[in-house]
């Protein structure tokens, strides 16, 4: 019991000496003595030091302006996306950019005091909001951001009345690098399902990617030479790759007429020379169409024929132009 009872003690006092020391032989805690008198040697060290995580990177928080002009990056990248509206921006800017310029660069010169031909952002915003530049917020940030070609943060003011030619280059240069590259790939269609029965496909509209327009004037061949001015001359602005089927729709809801007898013709002469076929569009009949600023203006005839000859009322053409449904 007396030989127990020391060599506890000596462990014991071994270990405290340790521990108060604070140094270590490397090789851990001499051990703990067991019933049989023995000591568990070997086990490794349970109080050594943790390692210190690597800290996350802070991340640095933009102030409100910053925010703000993100927010306005993205939305301007949004519009560019969009192919028909950056077009039509694109034009009517410009448009106005060139009727303006004179007023613009006198407002911006009082502003220039150094006379250095820019100035900033802000100014230049402020300053086309006065004048009255009809566009909003956004819009306005896109103008910027593609009058600053440089990405300099400042607007040379004296280069506006050039307007926004070099883009609508670029965007005409784009159309016709997509004409020569585009080629005709076989493809199965994939139709979205019926909401209804859930099998069969349906297919929607047609949508041309790269539309080309045409200013068509019809006149019905009977009142041409009579009236220069009737309700049955139309005039519309289509897509040349509308069909003469197409057409023939567009004049039965804008006058009315519900003769199954109705065709489009080339000229007033009402011959089957003359005569347009209702499958081709107009671009196979040699109509390319222009942009919508400036369509192609086409000039076509047309006329019908009624299924009864006993009435002299219903062949009267007094209902064109009228609401049936009155």
């Amino acid at each position: 019991m007396s030989i127990t009872t020391h060599f506890y003690r000596k462990a014991k006092s071994s270990k405290s000496k340790d521990t108060d020391d604070g140094k270590g032989d490397g090789e851990g805690d001499p051990g703990t003595l067991v019933a049989d008198g023995t000591t568990d040697l070997g086990k490794e060290p349970t109080g050594g030091k943790k390692k210190k995580g690597k800290g996350k990177k802070k991340r640095t928080r933009l102030s409100k302006s910053e925010k703000n002009l993100e927010k306005l990056d993205k939305a301007v990248t949004k519009l560019k996306g969009n192919r028909d509206f950056y077009h039509q921006f694109l034009h009517t800017i410009d448009k106005w950019l060139i009727k303006n310029a004179k007023q613009v660069i006198n407002m911006f010169k009082q502003l220039d005091i150094e006379e250095e031909g820019s100035v900033t952002y802000d100014e230049f915003k402020s300053g086309m909001f006065d004048v009255g530049l009809p566009c909003n917020k956004t819009e306005l940030h896109l103008l910027v951001t593609l009058l600053d070609r440089e990405s300099s943060g400042e607007i040379e003011y004296e280069e506006l009345h050039k307007g926004l030619q070099y883009y609508k280059e670029l965007e005409e240069m784009d159309k016709e690098a997509e004409d020569e590259a585009r080629v005709l790939v076989t493809t199965r269609k994939k139709s979205e399902p019926c909401k209804v029965c859930n099998k069969m496909g349906i297919d929607g509209p047609y949508i041309n990617d790269n539309p080309r327009y045409i200013l068509l004037k019809l006149r019905l061949v009977t009142f041409d030479t009579v009236f220069k001015r009737h309700p049955s001359h139309i005039e519309i602005l289509v897509q040349s790759d509308i069909t003469v089927y197409g057409i023939l729709q567009l004049i039965t809801e804008k006058t009315a007429l519900l003769s199954t007898k109705l065709a489009v013709f080339s000229d007033d002469s009402r011959n089957r020379e003359s005569m347009l076929s209702p499958e081709m569009t107009l671009k196979e009949l040699g109509y390319e169409g222009d942009s919508m600023e400036d369509p192609e203006e086409l000039l076509l005839y047309y006329d019908y024929k009624v299924e009864f000859n006993d009435c002299p009322i219903l062949m009267c053409d007094h209902f064109i132009g009228q609401d049936l449904d009155k």
